[in-house]
């Protein structure tokens, strides 16, 4: 019988086990909505390719799953999505789906949280359980967010994929650094815009306004998928009659006819503002080209 030295077989089983990870595919990522995608593929750029959930026109709040969805779902070794009261739809689904690990950002330590009232009033949340419905889940339209959703993304990423954790790591950094020049970019814009007040289609901005001191003026309706009471369109209506020369966004994936029934008469301006990022193409620089495109719709109409 033939022995193998020690230190021989050593490297042996050394070779061996970085050939295994090294032809190991990478995990299959995929984000509920683009925003988050956005996110992902800053942090994943160069290893692999983050995918998403909803198609292009789709709401969280409405959006009906197919069985091309199911697919999507149970194929995923990771899910990152906000949480049930923005993607309604999807936790009877990540139940019975048996995909991979699921992440819900609206959980996460450090993330936070603004309330969904009115008034804006906001909370600092460090992971514990909470009620959602609590809380505006519009939580990807803060930079400061994305940051601590970024972190997130990169640790489960690892703690999966510990061989491509330099490349991770590498990206998370190249992220945060661009969050600090967007945020110095942006911030300069709102000062020199003046901070005039506008008017969005839902309650969704608090994160971006608060992020830039921003003014929203008043929204069309809290929730997309109801119809407003009338008692706030009338108040509503009182608010534009007063601003005279103002600004109101819609968004793509709603075209409801009271706007053009409440400001019928009025000096408005109409934009869009789309916080779904439709059009918006994937990669690592994205995200921030997202907030930059939201900052520079709102400027360019308040300035004008």
């Amino acid at each position: 019988m033939q022995f193998v030295p020690v230190k021989q077989l050593l490297v042996t089983v050394w070779l061996i086990t970085v050939s295994f990870f090294a032809s190991a595919e990478p995990p299959r990522v995929l984000a509920s909505i683009k925003p988050l995608q956005l996110i992902a593929q800053a942090v994943t750029e160069g290893v692999t390719e983050a995918d998403v959930l909803l198609p292009p026109g789709s709401s969280p709040h409405s959006h009906s799953l197919k069985p091309s969805d199911a697919r999507k779902l149970r194929s995923a070794d990771i899910i990152f999505w906000v949480g049930p009261s923005m993607e309604t739809f999807l936790p009877k689904m990540l139940a019975s789906a048996k995909g991979g690990k699921a992440v819900s950002m609206m959980d996460i330590h450090g993330i936070r949280l603004r309330g969904s009232d009115e008034d804006g009033h906001h909370i600092h949340v460090h992971g514990e359980h909470h009620d959602h419905g609590d809380y505006d889940p519009h939580i990807w339209l803060s930079t400061d967010n994305a940051r601590v959703i970024a972190r997130e993304m990169t640790r489960v990423l690892v703690s999966v994929d510990k061989v491509n954790q330099p490349r991770y790591q590498s990206n998370l950094n190249r992220f945060l650094k661009s969050m600090d020049q967007t945020d110095s970019r942006n911030g300069q814009k709102v000062e020199q815009s003046g901070k005039k007040p506008f008017f969005v289609f839902h309650n969704a901005y608090g994160y971006l306004q608060e992020q830039y001191g921003l003014e929203v003026a008043g929204y069309f309706t809290m929730n997309p998928e109801q119809q407003p009471g009338a008692r706030h369109l009338v108040r509503l209506k009182g608010h534009l009659d007063k601003a005279g020369a103002t600004c109101i966004f819609r968004e793509p994936q709603f075209q409801p006819a009271y706007i053009e029934r409440l400001t019928e008469g009025l000096s408005v301006s109409v934009g869009v503002l789309d916080p779904l990022a439709e059009n918006i193409q994937s990669g690592p620089e994205s995200y921030a080209k997202f907030i930059n495109q939201l900052v520079d719709s709102i400027t360019s109409c308040t300035q004008g």
